[in-house]
């Protein structure tokens, strides 16, 4: 009980303002005092005041040494960087680093763009921590620039790093080869090494699960794995320890090591594991909770395995206390307290070892429903089924073969045995990925909550909190059971419960993306999909990502609580404005899609267009102008243009025009000013309230006459940050704000909100909200 303490503490702060926080720990402190046990209070004032202790030293610890002033005056600096917290990709090279100017420093995150082919593979092969003098560009990290999106401010805040280093160029490099920095380059070395296995998959899996390297495994992958419940299996990587220690003391009992020299060599053994794993988050639970226990055999004072994983808990939440707010933290450390709290129980239940394990599963399916649901916005009941099968090849098959394979590789390079256990691992792993992504594709299996009222997140906590409660006494409550299953069902339709709608002008970089949901989530139609803008590179120079355009877009429309899309509107072909159209079908189901007549006669788009058709069953329309669609009862688009079939440029765009929120909105696309010309002939009283100004702000949109024709009262401009084409254009900018016109732009505020359906309509930019 005191362990979770710690919890509410850290999400209090020191402004006060969690509620949920306060009402947590008065509620700990209520049962404690309750209990009547001096000794436990005891022990809860320690913690409370251990807490905030905790808090302190880490807010005053954590502060960046350079104010603003100062780091934007910086511009050389050295810079240690580590090969181990380094990653290669395609011509980038970024990682962590730590940073020193002006006797002063702290940990930074870089970005260095790679010149030559030769040059990558240098930076590939290092060893050693590189020393470097270059000249240097300073910025604050950017936070998210889409609702519930990955904030990579808060990401580096929790590492207690504030600025994001340019390296605009090398001056001077060495090699840090000091005392200090052999077990850095101990660990690089076995990294390097596994690279030599004859197998690519395998060679991934290795490092990513025994040797603490996040980016090895392809993201598709992972994304799969996420779409069946199985995140968790990479979150709470450390459960190899608890195999491969019960391996290492069978082989040295066998070597007639006494048990009290075994329970030592294994101590050592484990802080090795450690520092060669960098720590990572779920093999620091498994190897501080396994220390405990062993330390405690060795003193003659025999330690609870719960009291343990308690005691593990408070010492990762006290090194820094921001780690509770990621995803990897809650969900390694939640499954694994959940295991000690039932293991004691389930060993009593009266049933064979597949549906007990079944049973376990589907507790811990349960257990991470509300952070599953809370970080990636679906849930997928596979879970319960497929961990039994993953826990299985991974925990008898896969990880001995993947220690075995170490060792021969460590070893014994040279044996032809090499070969055979790679080509089994990777059929095994082949299979297993093979499974993952069909049962990812089952749209039945997946459910789409998106992220609920906190209320909904409480309801949920509670009626999880009864059914463990009731499982550790042994009861079998369908009261409990049955309030589970109603707030599971309230949490995963709550947003269609809101009565107020919204319009959302997604920030998708360059590129255009407007989500409309109207109020109780009847409707949800989407126009334009985005899509990422490639340029030419050799083979050398392109970067993989760990997500793409496309499923950014799909996991930004899920975090809204929208399950499918009923109409998707395309203006014209160009690819940022349909290029995610392929990957936003496979994400989410669309009822129909609607484009300009003629631009089918685009290959691409239209080779898009029959996959969705064929494959994902979607109707699709082509349009002209002068047509009105029934979107929901009192809600209508009204479509102005293209009066004559295109080829899906600029001039051929969908231009439409509806009624929101009391609101006359009025989209263009990518219109120029010979379409605007004959748009303003066509409709003579044409005028708006919110206009979406064409062609990202290009200054071959937007006329001044089209301006004073519509008279919009408000704009709204999608473009990327620093875009390349330095859109919105001055002159743009200049001739709305001589007609006093407020703008929105995606480029400097993020995703833009406009929330209707209440007796006032309210406007919201995320990074401006943020801040």
């Amino acid at each position: 009980m005191p362990a979770l303490l710690v919890f509410p503490m850290t999400l209090i702060g020191f402004d006060g303002t969690n509620v949920f926080a306060w009402v947590l720990l008065v509620a700990i402190f209520a049962r404690l005092f309750f209990m009547q046990s001096k000794v436990l209070n005891v022990i809860a004032a320690a913690v409370v005041t251990a807490s905030f202790l905790s808090l302190l030293v880490h807010d005053f610890s954590s502060a960046s040494a350079f104010s603003a002033q100062e780091a934007e005056a910086i511009r050389t600096a050295a810079l240690q960087l580590d090969p181990n917290d380094m990653r290669v990709n395609g011509d980038l090279l970024t990682g962590e680093a730590l940073l020193q100017s002006e006797g002063k420093e702290e940990r930074v995150y870089f970005y260095y763009t790679i010149e030559t082919e030769e040059e990558k593979f240098n930076w590939e092969q290092k060893r050693f921590p590189q020393r470097v003098v270059a000249t240097v560009q300073l910025e604050e990290p950017e936070a998210e620039r889409n609702l519930h999106q990955f904030d990579f401010e808060d990401y580096l805040n929790a590492k207690s790093i504030h600025w994001v280093v340019t390296i605009e160029a090398m001056q001077f490099r060495s090699e840090d080869r000091s005392f200090w920095s052999w077990p850095s380059s101990i660990r690089r070395s076995i990294i390097l090494l596994l690279e030599k296995l004859p197998a690519v998959q395998t060679t991934d899996y290795i490092q990513t699960m025994l040797f603490n390297q996040p980016h090895a495994i392809a993201g598709d992958t992972l994304d799969a794995y996420r779409g069946i419940g199985l995140l968790h299996l990479f979150s709470i990587s450390g459960m190899h320890i608890q195999l491969l220690l019960s391996q290492m003391r069978f082989i040295l009992l066998r070597m007639k090591v006494s048990h009290e020299t075994t329970d030592k060599l294994l101590v050592v053994f484990l802080i090795a594991y450690g520092v060669l794993t960098g720590w990572g988050i779920g093999v620091f639970r498994a190897i501080c909770t396994h220390f405990i226990l062993l330390m405690g055999k060795i003193t003659g004072h025999r330690v609870e395995a719960k009291d343990a994983f308690a005691l593990t808990v408070m010492i990762a939440v006290f090194y820094n206390p921001l780690l509770i707010y990621s995803a990897s933290f809650q969900l390694s450390y939640l499954l694994a307290g959940v295991l000690y709290f039932v293991a004691p129980v389930s060993s009593e239940w009266k049933m064979n070892g597949l549906l007990k394990d079944i049973c376990l599963t589907a507790l811990m399916t349960l257990a991470s429903f509300p952070v599953v649901a809370y970080h990636f916005f679906e849930v997928s009941w596979l879970g319960i089924f497929v961990n039994v099968i993953f826990s299985f090849f991974f925990s008898w098959l896969l990880f001995p073969l993947f220690w075995l394979l170490f060792f021969v590789v460590l070893f014994s390079p040279g044996t032809p045995l090499l070969g055979l256990l790679c080509t089994v691992s990777d059929k095994l792993l082949t299979l297993l990925e093979s499974f993952a992504g069909a049962a990812a594709d089952l749209d039945f299996a997946s459910l789409v909550t998106g992220r609920p009222p906190a209320f909904y997140f409480a309801l949920v906590w509670l009626a999880l909190i009864l059914l463990l409660l009731s499982v550790e006494k042994k009861k079998r409550d369908i009261r409990v059971l049955g309030f589970l299953m109603a707030a599971v069902g309230l949490f995963s339709f709550a947003h269609q419960l809101a009565p107020s709608g919204k319009v959302v002008m997604l920030d998708v970089g360059q590129g255009d993306a407007i989500l409309i949901i109207t109020p109780f989530h009847r409707r949800a139609v989407l126009i334009d999909t985005g899509g990422m803008l490639t340029f030419e590179k050799e083979a050398w120079q392109v970067r993989e990502t760990a997500t793409t355009a496309g499923e950014k877009l799909v996991s930004i429309i899920k975090a809204e609580g929208v399950k499918k899309l009923d109409r998707v509107f395309l203006t014209h072909a160009d690819q940022d404005h349909v290029g995610s159209l392929r990957e936003l079908a496979e994400g989410l189901p669309i009822d129909a899609v609607y484009f300009p007549k003629g631009a089918e006669g685009n290959a691409a788009f239209a080779a898009v267009l029959l996959e969705l058709q064929s494959q994902h069953q979607v109707d699709l329309f082509p349009l002209l102008g002068k047509v009105d669609l029934q979107i929901d009862a009192d809600f209508v688009f009204h479509i102005l243009a293209p009066l004559a079939p295109g080829e899906g440029g600029n001039e051929d765009s969908l231009v439409i025009q509806t009624s929101i929120g009391g609101l006359d909105w009025l989209f263009t696309g990518d219109l120029g000013e010979a379409g605007e010309d004959l748009l303003m002939r066509t409709y003579p009283d044409l005028k708006t309230d919110i206009l979406k100004i064409g062609h990202h702000g290009s200054a071959a949109s937007s006329s001044e006459g089209f301006l004073d024709h519509v008279q919009p009262e408000l704009a709204l401009i999608s473009a990327g940050k620093q875009n390349r084409y330095g859109h919105p254009d001055a002159e743009i900018l200049e001739r709305l704000e001589l007609r006093d016109i407020p703008i929105f732009r995606t480029d400097r505020q993020g995703a833009i909100h406009f929330l209707y359906g209440s007796r006032e309509t309210e406007w919201r930019t995320i990074l401006e909200n943020k801040k």
